[in-house]
């Protein structure tokens, strides 16, 4: 998850982790329930994503189950990510990237509901009777 954060909010977990608690060394670290909570939230963002999709009159297909389109997989990163870690509060008056970047995100989601059909086909179908595991974006996990 650090992957997704850039280093000024690393350093920010940083410096409160060392405040809260300077004898653990300050090193920001997710929490076990955390960790243990990401399957759980990626499952509903891409419900949320395939429901918006499911939404559109002009969409009559959607692709194997438990996969997203390619260009929708960064803003479901970016969705999933506020469901694991939140929003940081920022001073008054400072813009806050990662809020215009999560509603941006949210706006994406809504705008699902009227794209034309073809933004939804996919390059590839899979062989019918294919094994096709659980995937967003055709990979096993939502990374971060």
């Amino acid at each position: 998850m650090k992957s997704r954060l850039a280093v000024r909010e690393l350093e920010t977990y940083e410096a409160t982790a060392l405040s809260e608690y300077p004898e653990g060394g300050g090193e920001a670290e997710v929490p076990g329930d955390a960790v243990d909570r990401l399957p759980e939230i990626a499952a509903q963002v891409l419900a949320r994503f395939r429901g918006m999709i499911r939404a559109n009159p002009r969409v009559t297909q959607l692709g194997p189950t438990g996969t997203l389109p390619d260009f929708c997989i960064e803003s479901a990163a970016i969705i999933a990510r506020v469901g694991l870690v939140g929003l940081n509060p920022v001073p008054e008056g400072m813009t806050d990237p990662r809020r215009d970047e999560y509603r941006n995100a949210e706006k994406f989601l809504e705008s699902l509901r009227g794209m034309e059909a073809s933004a939804f086909l996919d390059d590839e179908t899979p062989a019918a009777g294919a094994n096709v595991a659980p995937a967003f974006g055709g990979n096993p996990l939502l990374r971060f």
